[in-house]
């Protein structure tokens, strides 16, 4: 017979976003940065920038120190928004932020200071373990990342003369400024550098990404580059990938096409399948390869570029409007491009446009790329003059949270959020989405024929019968359908302001094990025992407490289990009429029968004076009567059980109020 199941989906509307999505603001009473934003293994998320003066943060207020014009601060708050903690660290120049955050297995979180170039390694409640300072002329850090095996690996620069990390080898100085990557223990030492020679005093490594074995460095220059035993001359910005020994797989350059500068690199990412993503700013053509990207306004604009494992180049695309800057990029869960960063007037990508074109503010966006850099959606945060998004962070679930800075104006609002004033320009953090996007890859139901149902975060969904996604079997909230046998479904739905993710979903149907209830002497069996809970009741009432296989009643009434087997088949077992052995009764003594084991007749002889009325019953093993016999006033019972077959049985006397139970073994 076909089982029916009835999926119940409870969809999540991403585009009017839920409750749990959060905004933060904070800051001194003059100009403050947010400059990072990360997410720990715990979906606790952490930003760091700079403050002017003594700033207060939740509950702590942090107190600025040093002659120079910031501090550095670090603050971490819950997947909730819930403030943890904060703490101020380094003095920091006028205008170098930080230069990034890494978490370890332990979540430990390492942070890297542009300048001075310094890397902190902070516990996970706050408290500064280790501080490295880059001893170098004009040291300057990029940021930091940890791979599989717990190495840091920090990109950085120096210039003026050569420089040795920690007694290795010594990189020259090759007229410019000297960049290298470097990889250093869990104490901070290094043990490997990679050298990247420039005669630009303007190079600068922009940042690095890990992925399996192997380590992509994008850099800027304005004049020649040295990588190994080449040379690269002119170009602008460069994108590297070594493996984690510092062998060099590959490089791919981008070219001014006129004057040089006017270029510069912000963020580089790599997917789970090795798809390098770089963005950056341009205010003249650049040349990518035999792509060439316009300008003819010497404005800012915002570029992309993707190149695959082996540094061959996929696509390269740019804003259609000038006065746009792209700030960070990450991959998504699905391995979708998001992106960050700010316009004046409007923007717009491909097909999709926001901002109305008149209103001259800086206004942060949010936007989604297919892995081929079409166009999934855009979004506008921007209702606050002068806000600017810098730094993106994806946790686990898929939870957006964005970073930066707003000027506090007349107008303080951002993404529909009320932003509170402190000082000049004060920091934000924004929990933008909340999606918790479920595992649904594999499906178990129990094969009982009860309603099933799985919750989706998401809106229009769609299911299909097949993986090209063609035939479509149902739109809409609740899909049911009829199976017998494992199914294979497909799923599409969005998870942000466009369509965003399809899933294949292997329906299993488990069949329910058959279980029956034995008794052994005063105990009760569940058979066979494979589940994982078990409850019991009695006289189907739950008995709290008793989550074995087997139990062992105190008083007679009927018995049932319930076990549940692969956490999700319900199984109940049969019903015993349990009967006790145990004599409880004190007149017990007065009574006793024979022979035992028995034959034929069974002769219950009762030594009390008394003259009683006598209602025997007679049970089998598994608790159900055989025989009933009633007496009237006499001392001496005869039981004829000729007729039963051989085992073990229960007789139960019951005269006025008293009853007590024996057992007898019919031979």
């Amino acid at each position: 017979m076909k089982q029916y199941f009835l999926l119940l989906f409870t969809l999540l509307s991403i585009q009017s976003f839920s409750q749990n999505n959060w905004l933060k603001n904070f800051g001194s009473t003059q100009i403050d940065y947010g400059d990072k934003v990360i997410t720990d293994q715990l979906n606790n998320v952490y930003i760091a920038g700079r403050m002017r003066v003594n700033m207060t943060i939740g509950d702590t207020t942090l107190i600025k120190f040093g002659s120079s014009f910031y501090n550095y601060f670090l603050a971490k708050f819950s997947e909730n928004g819930q403030f943890l903690w904060a703490l101020n660290l380094e003095a920091a120049p006028n205008t170098d932020p930080v230069g990034g955050l890494a978490f370890d297995a332990l979540n430990n979180v390492y942070m890297t200071l542009e300048r001075p170039g310094t890397l902190y390694k902070i516990s996970t409640n706050g408290i500064v373990l280790i501080k490295k300072t880059f001893n170098a002329q004009n040291a300057r850090l990029s940021n930091v990342q940890i791979d599989k095996n717990s190495n840091i690996w920090v990109g950085g620069s120096f210039s003026q003369s050569n420089f040795s990390l920690d007694g290795l080898p010594a990189m020259p100085h090759l007229g410019g400024t000297g960049m290298f990557v470097a990889r250093l223990d869990s104490t901070l030492k290094a043990k490997l550098v990679i050298p990247i020679g420039s005669n630009s005093l303007s190079s600068r490594v922009g940042r690095i990404a890990l992925k399996d074995s192997l380590v992509y460095v994008v850099t800027n220059s304005d004049n020649s580059v040295y990588i190994k035993n080449d040379t690269i001359k002119d170009a602008r910005i460069i994108t590297t990938c070594f493996d984690i020994t510092g062998k060099l797989n590959w490089y791919k350059a981008i070219y001014p096409t006129g004057l040089l500068g006017g270029q510069h690199i912000w963020d580089i990412a790599v997917s789970d399948s090795n798809q390098v993503v770089i963005i950056g700013e341009y205010f003249r053509p650049i040349k990518i390869e035999n792509i060439v990207l316009s300008n003819d306004n010497e404005k800012d604009n915002f570029f992309i570029v993707s190149y695959n494992k082996n540094g061959n180049l996929l696509w390269a695309k740019k804003s259609n409007t000038i006065y746009s800057l792209g700030k960070a990029v990450k991959f998504t869960k699905e391995g979708k491009v998001a992106v960050i960063g700010n316009y004046n007037f409007s923007f717009s990508f491909g097909t999709s446009s926001i901002g109305d074109g008149i209103s001259n503010k800086s206004y942060p966006f949010l936007m989604e790329l297919d892995k081929n850099g079409n166009t999934e959606w855009i979004k506008s945060l921007g209702q606050s003059d002068w806000a600017y998004a810098i730094d993106l962070a994806i946790d686990k679930k898929g939870n957006w949270y964005l970073g930066g800075q707003y000027q506090a104006t007349t107008t303080n609002v951002i993404d529909g959020k009320i932003l509170t004033v402190v000082g000049e320009s004060d920091v934000f953090l924004l929990k933008n989405f909340s999606v918790e996007q479920p595992s649904i890859g594999n499906t178990i139901f129990c094969n009982d024929g009860l309603i099933k149902s799985i919750p989706v975060a998401g809106r229009n969904v769609k299911w299909f019968s097949d993986s090209l996604l063609q035939n479509i079997i149902h739109l809409g909230l609740n899909f049911t359908f009829n199976t017998n046998k494992d199914t294979i479904f497909y799923l599409t739905q969005s998870i942000g302001p466009g369509t965003s993710i399809s899933m294949k979903v292997n329906v299993i149907a488990i069949a329910p094990t058959i279980v029956k209830l034995s008794q052994t002497g005063n105990t009760l069996l569940v058979s066979p025992a494979v589940g994982n809970t078990y409850s019991w009741f009695k006289d189907n009432i739950l008995l709290s407490g008793n989550n074995l296989s087997s139990y062992s009643p105190t008083s007679n009434g009927k018995y049932h289990a319930l076990m549940i087997s692969n956490n999700i088949c319900y199984n109940y077992t049969d019903t015993i009429n349990f009967v006790t052995n145990s004599l409880k009764n004190i007149e017990a003594n007065k009574l006793s029968f024979f022979p035992n084991p028995v034959s034929n007749q069974l002769v219950i002889q009762f030594s009390s004076n008394e003259l009683i009325d006598l209602k025997t019953t007679i049970y089998d093993s598994k608790g159900m009567i055989v025989l009933n016999s009633n007496f009237d006033k006499n001392r001496n019972f005869i039981i004829d059980v000729s007729s039963l077959s051989k085992g073990l049985y229960f007789v139960e006397l019951t005269f006025g109020e008293k009853k007590f139970t024996k057992k007898f073994i019919k031979e």
